[in-house]
């Protein structure tokens, strides 16, 4: 077995997101000097091993266990294994396993000392594009990712979770990520054309609003929230089963204005989730042309 280690020295840097990006890049193909399968395994230890390791699992042309792997059932993997592990020092492991490893940190990230002999390197990930340059020069990176709209986009799921929101629609699988947030217009007229020609949004307006929440079923929706705790127009339900199934109803007990602030803090700290994040760091990095092999 040979192993990389994808480790951090806090949460919400995209450690799940390189580890998956790594994974998929080795077993493509066989590139990179991988030889035999390449598993993507997450370390049990901390809250998000659990959602991680299930996100990993759903993803395409990953292989990956549907639940964290404790340490001690590391050694029964077969072929290569790339590790992302909880936040925190990986030294120890590392050593056990003969494993390098990759640091994924942010621009102020606090650093991750990992004994140089072990380091395969740094990984920075949501660099403002004015400090690509200045970051990679201070840090020595591996590869300097800019900041992403796809991969800073909370899930559906998150947006439920934060808002403690009652599913009154299930839509496309609820790690489908929301690339903007925008709040329903006064007026029916004007929602057309200010919704259009936008994919991925989550739009937020209150639950008796119908002819609002219609208009936004026109567009590229892909969640609609309704504020106010109460029940919708069941015509609005019987649209979204019969013509678009594909977008997630959201009940939220707030009214508009704060549940749009709840949603705010959510992009740029949301959980990897979804095969949209994976092909497009996947894509970053393959347009860098960076190079990780075991």
């Amino acid at each position: 077995m040979t192993a990389l280690i994808v480790a951090s020295s806090e949460p919400c840097v995209g450690r799940s997101t390189i580890a998956a990006a790594i994974a998929y890049r080795l077993g493509r193909e066989g590139k990179a000097g991988s030889a035999g399968p390449v598993t993507l395994a997450r370390l049990a230890g901390d809250d998000s091993s659990s959602p991680d390791a299930a996100a990993f699992s759903a993803l395409e042309g990953v292989i990956a266990a549907p639940q964290p792997v404790e340490n001690a059932a590391l050694s029964t993997i077969s072929g290569d294994i790339i590790i992302e592990t909880p936040p925190g020092p990986v030294d120890a492991l590392a050593q056990q396993l003969g494993a390098q490893v990759i640091v994924v940190t942010g621009p102020s990230s606090p650093t991750l000392v990992v004994a140089s002999a072990r380091l395969a390197g740094i990984i920075v990930t949501g660099v403002p594009a004015s400090e690509l340059a200045t970051v990679s020069q201070r840090l020595g990176a591996l590869a300097v990712i800019p900041e992403d709209r796809t991969l800073a986009a909370p899930s559906v799921a998150d947006i439920a979770a934060a808002l403690k929101a009652k599913w009154l629609a299930e839509g496309e699988p609820a790690s489908a990520s929301i690339g903007r947030v925008m709040i329903g217009t006064v007026s029916s007229d004007a929602a057309a054309p200010y919704f259009g020609n936008r994919a991925n949004t989550c739009v937020v307006t209150r639950y008796d609003k119908t002819d609002i929440q219609l208009a936004a079923l026109n567009t590229g929706l892909q969640c609609l929230v309704l504020t106010g705790g109460g029940e919708p127009s069941p015509y609005l339900l019987d649209r979204v089963v019969g013509h678009r199934p594909d977008v997630a109803v959201l009940l939220a007990d707030g009214n508009t204005v704060d549940t749009v602030h709840a949603i705010e803090p959510l992009f740029g700290k949301s959980r990897f989730s979804g095969q949209g994040k994976l092909d497009r760091i996947v894509a970053l990095l393959d347009e860098a042309n960076v190079n990780i092999a075991l």
